[in-house]
């Protein structure tokens, strides 16, 4: 089969860095408006209305532009594996968290993403990296459940420490799906694996959803509106963030991930009301020092890090001379 990434290699990077921009703000906003419409509808009925207004906008191009292309034997398990992560396991783990927490402390948990994925990335692909990145993990992971425990019980999060743990197993879900993503580009266009992922959305929540309440698709109801915002917003950011993952290596796109946090903390402030107290101001401080600490590949910002902090050094270059 021909070699669909290899045109889209020599695309402009810049834009590619504005797809994946304007992806992840764009995402941001879907917290807000999901917690929102899970005062309306449960997950199964919230999922299946999302994915059936996100399959019928990618229809026309399954039977038009992508009509001729056919499916290898040897990637169909890589297919099920990557629609089985996201958006399936994915959405129920995220809906779910946004049950118990806010958006904007669900949007600082999404902040390990790209730091999970670099790290997956690297050990798959035999990736050599500094040792001083498990630092930048161990101190993002204390962040993210420093952030939970002190986080304040209240009505817009009453039990933000199972709602966290929640969104974590999803960006881990969400991680692996980038990485078969990525391997399956070398063969598929992304517009195309991203209405795979749609169509197989739709078929196991309006599963999910007969199976619960006895029916393909949810009733209409106040929130219509929303869920509708939130089934284009699905084929539009799929859309940019697959063109940004064909076109730019992990280590590139991953960096531009940490707008979530910012976007869902500022939409879920602005919508919802929500806040946070100091000491989950200072969580959020660890989380994000983990993460610039992850993405050093300057060896003089890190050798000036273990001139700050020999203990560093001693710990990571033990052995070494």
């Amino acid at each position: 089969m021909k070699d669909f990434l290899s045109k889209y290699k020599n695309q402009n990077d810049i834009f590619a860095y504005l797809s994946i921009t304007i992806a992840v703000i764009l995402y941001g906003t879907t917290l807000t408006a999901t917690k929102i419409c899970l005062n309306y509808y449960t997950t199964p009925q919230l999922m299946a209305f999302r994915m059936l207004i996100s399959s019928l906008f990618f229809l026309p191009f399954i039977f038009t532009l992508y009509k001729n292309i056919r499916i290898e034997k040897k990637d169909i398990t890589l297919i099920l594996l990557m629609v089985l992560c996201e958006p399936c396991l994915y959405f129920i783990f995220e809906t779910n968290a946004l049950k118990y927490t806010t958006s904007g402390q669900a949007g600082i948990v999404s902040s390990l993403e790209p730091v999970l994925l670099v790290i997956a990335a690297r050990i798959i692909l035999k990736e050599k990296f500094v040792k001083i990145i498990y630092l930048g993990l161990f101190i993002s992971i204390l962040g993210s459940v420093l952030l939970s425990l002190s986080s304040d019980v209240n009505e817009l999060a009453p039990n933000p420490l199972l709602g966290n743990f929640l969104e974590l197993i999803a960006i881990i879900l969400t991680d692996t799906c980038v990485i078969t993503t990525k391997y399956l580009m070398d063969r598929y266009p992304p517009f195309f694996l991203a209405g795979i992922s749609v169509f197989g959305g739709f078929f196991f929540f309006s599963l999910l959803n007969l199976i619960n309440h006895g029916s393909f698709i949810p009733v209409m109801n106040a929130s219509i509106f929303l869920v509708l915002y939130l089934g284009i917003l699905t084929v539009i950011a799929y859309a940019l963030y697959n063109f940004a993952i064909c076109t730019l290596s992990a280590g590139k796109f991953s960096p531009f991930l940490f707008l979530l946090p910012v976007a869902a903390v500022f939409f879920g402030w602005f919508f919802l009301g929500e806040t946070f107290n100091l000491k989950q101001l200072a969580a959020c401080f660890l989380v994000f020092a983990g993460i610039y600490i992850c993405q050093l590949n300057d060896k003089r910002k890190i050798v000036h890090i273990y001139k700050k902090f020999p203990f560093l050094q001693k710990l990571f270059l033990k052995g070494k001379k």
